[in-house]
Formats: C-alpha cells, sequence, structure tokens
C-alpha cells in the first residue's frame, strides 16, 4: 500500500509519498546526518555507496553503513548488487520523505466536501447526499418539442456543468441521475429528490411545481419572474429556488431557472461558480429562493458574473 503525505495551501491540495517508520530506534538512525544527506544524494537516480561518498565527501565505508541503514528501513532498495565491489552496488530511493506515525491513522477523510468549497454551499446542496452519493434526479427538459407549447429545450447542456461540480461532494450513484421532464411525467417520478433545470416552458416539470414555488413563472406579455417586488422579465434574469417536494414532504426539489435558456445559465452559473456568493445567506431553510442577473463582462456573447437581486 502506498502512504502519502497530504498538505493544502490557499485552497489547493498536494501530496508526497511517505515510508513511514513506527521504530524508534530505527527512526534515530534514519535521521542521522549521513543518511538524510544520502537520502537526498539518490533523489533523482540511482547511486553507488562511491558516489554518495564522493558527493558528501565522507569514505566509502561510511556510505555504505548510511545506505544499508535506509535500505533496512525500507527507505531504499538495491537495483544491482556487486558482492564482492559493495562500494559500486546501485541503490535506489522508495520514497520522497519519511514519516514517524505515532498511532495509525483512523479518520476517513473525503476531500471533496473539505476546502474544494464553503460550508454555505455543502449546507445547500447536502439534502441530496446519502452515504456519500447522489440521491435523487437532476431533470432537464426534453430537446424534442412537447408541452402545449411544443417547446424544445436548449438549456438542457447546462446540467453538466452543474453535475461537473456535485461532483465535489457525490460519488456516482448505482442509477443513471439525469432524466428528462417527459420521464418524470411519464414514470411518476415525482416522490424524489429533484433538481429542476430550466423554466415551465422547456421543462414540464417546471411547469407542474410553478404554482408551489416562493419565485413563479408567469406569463404576462411573454413570461417573466414574479417576486414580492414585481415582475422581473430579462432574458438573463434567473432563479434558484429550494422547497420541499410538495408530492412527499421528506424530499426536496431544487429548481435553477430561467424564462429563457440564458436565464437558466445565469441561475447555473450563480449555484456552481459564484456559490459562495449565492448562499452566502442561506440557513437550511425549507422555503428558500434568490433571484440573479447575469453579465457579460468580458463582452465575448457569454454569460460570465452573476449579481444577485435582493
Amino acid at each position: 500500500m502506498k502512504t502519502y503525505i497530504l498538505k493544502t495551501d490557499n485552497g489547493e491540495y498536494f501530496i508526497n509519498d511517505t515510508k513511514i517508520i513506527y521504530d524508534k530506534n530505527t527512526m534515530k538512525k534514519v535521521a542521522s546526518e549521513n543518511c538524510l544527506s544520502a537520502a537526498l544524494v539518490l533523489g533523482k537516480h540511482p547511486g553507488t555507496p562511491e558516489t554518495v561518498a564522493k558527493a558528501l565527501k565522507i569514505s566509502k565505508k561510511a556510505a555504505l553503513q548510511a545506505l544499508e541503514e535506509l535500505r533496512k528501513a525500507g527507505l531504499v532498495d538495491v537495483v544491482r548488487s556487486l558482492q564482492k565491489k559493495p562500494e559500486k552496488s546501485q541503490y535506489r530511493r522508495t520514497a520522497n520523505s519519511v514519516s514517524f506515525e505515532y498511532s495509525d491513522a483512523n479518520v476517513k477523510l473525503d476531500l471533496r466536501e473539505k476546502g474544494i468549497t464553503d460550508e454555505q454551499t455543502a449546507k445547500f446542496y447536502r439534502k441530496f447526499i446519502k452515504d456519500n452519493k447522489f440521491d435523487g434526479y437532476i431533470c432537464v427538459g426534453s430537446a424534442d418539442p412537447h408541452g402545449e407549447y411544443k417547446a424544445i429545450a436548449r438549456d438542457t447542456h447546462y446540467a453538466l456543468y452543474l453535475s461537473m461540480f456535485l461532483g465535489h461532494f457525490v460519488d456516482l450513484p448505482k442509477t443513471f441521475p439525469i432524466v428528462l421532464d417527459t420521464d418524470v411525467i411519464a414514470k411518476n417520478l415525482f416522490k424524489n429528490n429533484l433538481i429542476v433545470v430550466g423554466g415551465p416552458v422547456t421543462n414540464l416539470v417546471t411547469r407542474d411545481i410553478n404554482t408551489h414555488l416562493p419565485v413563479k413563472f408567469v406569463k404576462e406579455e411573454g413570461w417573466a419572474l414574479k417576486d414580492k417586488n414585481g415582475i422581473h422579465s430579462r432574458d438573463y434574469e434567473g432563479v434558484i429556488e429550494s422547497i420541499k417536494n410538495p408530492f412527499d414532504k421528506t424530499k426536496d426539489i431544487v429548481l435553477l431557472g430561467g424564462v429563457r435558456h440564458v436565464g437558466t445559465l445565469s441561475a447555473i452559473l450563480a449555484g456552481t461558480k459564484f456559490s459562495k456568493l449565492t448562499f452566502r445567506d442561506y440557513n437550511e431553510e425549507n422555503t428558500w429562493s434568490v433571484l440573479v442577473r447575469g453579465y457579460d463582462i468580458d463582452g465575448d456573447g457569454e454569460i460570465d458574473s452573476v449579481e444577485l437581486m435582493r
């Protein structure tokens, strides 16, 4: 079994292989000046007691003794053994570091939820995690003409970005978690945890839960979003909403959508790339929502930034 040291710096993780030593007498021997220096000499390529002695300016006998102590501890191995000329035998380092462990490690670490994102974001999506696996379905609109408006979903691929983000938190589930809105209806999957992507025209599940949402989609002169502050009808405006599933109160539904596909993209970016900003005030409410507005800051024609509409 390979053993590694885990280091973290400014939110990034780094590992280095290590050899664990449990015996304090062995540790004292390999921590000697000659042993440590010999191990450093072997860092880039194998070497002999002769080359080690030359590099450290010590006798061949002292170099051979140091390498043998390292070999007994498992820190180097012999690439080529010459019994008649042991000073020309070749040694190779087996690990980049050495560690002394006082007791066995007993904490299982899941790196995805530690350090990758903030606690508020983890709190928001945790309702979809069970036994470290995604629990529920991500529902996207069908790409075929469907529903009363015979609409074709243009925002289905946004779920790929959302899925990559959720990979920070969960392992792959046993069942395929991505479903079409038409599948939810045909297979009666409403009584599950659902993450719904898109507005009511392209996603029929959004249509069916619309009356339960705190921010509703309304058909004015064209579709718009309506909250306590009024009507929001710009193409690049979207919403993230969380409610208890009206079909099964033990389950949850999260909606990320807009009246146009660019509004849905704004909501997806707010719930992933800009999640630290989006969920900073989330406090595990049963009903929660935030309106977002997307912007093309760099002028390339694509939404790349969002602001919250409080």
